[in-house]
């Protein structure tokens, strides 16, 4: 099934674009990493200017659609987080769509809250010690209080989902500027007198990473439109597949490049492979899948 957006959901996705673009998200995220969050917070404020954080709760879409262009641009912050406590509670939409940063987690599915050291506020409280994390932007706070019993009870479930919904999101983006990356140096890049994009090897890993994507996006979008766990589930197992799959196809294709801090690619694995597991990886969400379908 295809879905198209709107031209008014076409304009937004280019405004966000655009934003994002002027802003360079890789450069904040390599400045996050190195300790300086302030481009990184920038970015935040203007999202949240132009009304992305006040869409929590309210416009699933046109969420999906901002968090599509966040990965691309590998902005750094816990947007899922943040959006996902709007969405579940509403006390706190008009303080979020201001700008305030919050995080959560929903143990045992999501033990760790991200980036509880610049948070006004987690859900629920978390120890003062982050935890190593592949991803440097995303550094992790283990939550101090007991885990919530199975299954987890709103609000926590709806933070769940509206959380794994939007790292899905996140993670679409994140795969298709790897993949874009891939195939621009697939084109430069030459071996034994031609460039290696001509080469039919290439061609197929290009082509299974642009396929895997491009069946994750329309279940991401039924995922926004219907709010069923069950569609949730079978979102973020299909992104963090497709994401992952795209990753590691770039850095095969890239070689030893690929692997370098220096390189941009590096910045896009790290958050790739951060996030296929962050709200519940792809065996969780199968599971869960699968239980659900029982009970039907």
């Amino acid at each position: 099934m295809r879905f198209a957006l709107t031209e008014e959901q076409r304009d937004f996705r280019d405004a966000v674009d655009s934003l994002l673009r002027d802003a360079n998200g890789v450069a904040a995220a390599r400045a996050w990493a190195a300790g300086d969050t302030k481009p990184g917070l920038e970015i935040w404020r203007g999202l949240a200017a132009i009304g992305v954080h006040s869409l929590a709760g309210e416009y699933p879409v046109e969420l999906c659609t901002a968090m599509e262009r966040i990965g691309y641009h590998a902005a750094p912050g816990p947007y899922p987080e943040s959006l996902a406590v709007a969405a579940a509670l509403p006390e706190w939409r008009p303080r979020i769509a201001a700008g305030a940063i919050v995080t959560a987690a929903v143990p045992p599915v999501s033990p760790y809250a991200p980036n509880a050291d610049i948070a006004e506020a987690c859900f629920p409280a978390a120890d003062s010690q982050p935890v190593a994390s592949l991803d440097p932007t995303r550094s992790l706070f283990r939550i101090a209080e007991r885990p919530q019993p199975e299954p987890a009870p709103a609000p926590a479930e709806l933070i769940l989902d509206t959380a794994a919904l939007l790292t899905a999101a996140q993670l679409l983006g994140l795969g298709r500027a790897a993949l874009d990356m891939t195939v621009a140096y697939a084109k430069q890049r030459v071996q034994y007198g031609r460039a290696i994009g001509e080469y039919q090897a290439v061609k197929h890993r290009l082509a299974d990473a642009h396929t895997g994507l491009e069946f994750a996006r329309p279940l991401v979008f039924a995922a926004a439109l219907s709010a069923e766990p069950r569609d949730v589930s079978a979102a973020k197992a299909a992104a963090s597949e497709a994401a992952y799959r795209a990753a590691r196809a770039a850095l095969q294709l890239h070689g030893a490049i690929g692997y370098t801090d220096e390189y941009d690619l590096s910045v896009y694995f790290k958050k790739i492979r951060s996030l296929h597991a962050a709200w519940g990886g792809p065996a969780f969400h199968r599971d869960r899948l699968l239980r659900d379908l029982g009970e039907l």
